[in-house]
């Protein structure tokens, strides 16, 4: 059994809040949200409807994170290419060693990769950042908002880490 980190009640208002440039609904079929996705060396997304958004641009993610939900109602996995396939199993509102490790391997192996999670991915954005290349571009759903970036440079991951810290995960190596 995988080990599991639960969100404090005292960080969910903090999450709530997004943690790089929002890109509101409207803004998502236009030039400047285009613009980015064409130019990201290294793309990860994190969420059904983001990854789905993705394909449907024309840009495969390199590391695609997804559980067959939209707000929390079972849908089709997105149609979106993937070479390497990784299984997770992440309760809602934690973080599991289990996902960790998917999410590490699924960084290190061939790409595209994806990772499928059993249960909710809603928090892997944290430790996709932590992992992700300097390079990398993480993309996430912002529910009822738009899309989520957050460029994976030294500050974010140090935010990250210090997220996970205050959930008491391990550092991730």
């Amino acid at each position: 059994m995988s080990v599991q980190y639960r969100l404090p009640e005292e960080m969910r208002a903090g999450l709530a809040k997004p943690l790089g440039r929002l890109f509101k609904s409207q803004e998502i079929s236009g030039p400047s949200f285009l613009a980015t996705v064409k130019q990201a060396a290294f793309v990860v997304t994190v969420g059904d409807k983001v990854t789905e958004t993705f394909g449907k641009v024309g840009r495969t993610p390199d590391v695609q994170i997804v559980d067959s939900m939209e707000n929390r109602k079972p849908r089709q996995p997105p149609e979106v290419s993937f070479v390497a396939n990784y299984v997770a199993d992440n309760p809602p509102a934690t973080i599991t060693d289990s996902a960790i490790k998917a999410i590490r391997d699924a960084f290190q192996g061939p790409k595209p990769a994806r990772v499928l999670v059993v249960g909710e991915e809603d928090l892997l954005a944290i430790p996709a950042i932590v992992v992700a290349p300097d390079s990398a571009s993480v993309f996430y759903g912002q529910p009822g908002q738009g899309i989520v970036l957050v460029k994976a440079d030294k500050a974010a991951k140090e935010r990250s880490g210090a997220l996970l810290k205050r959930m008491g995960v391990p550092k991730i190596p």
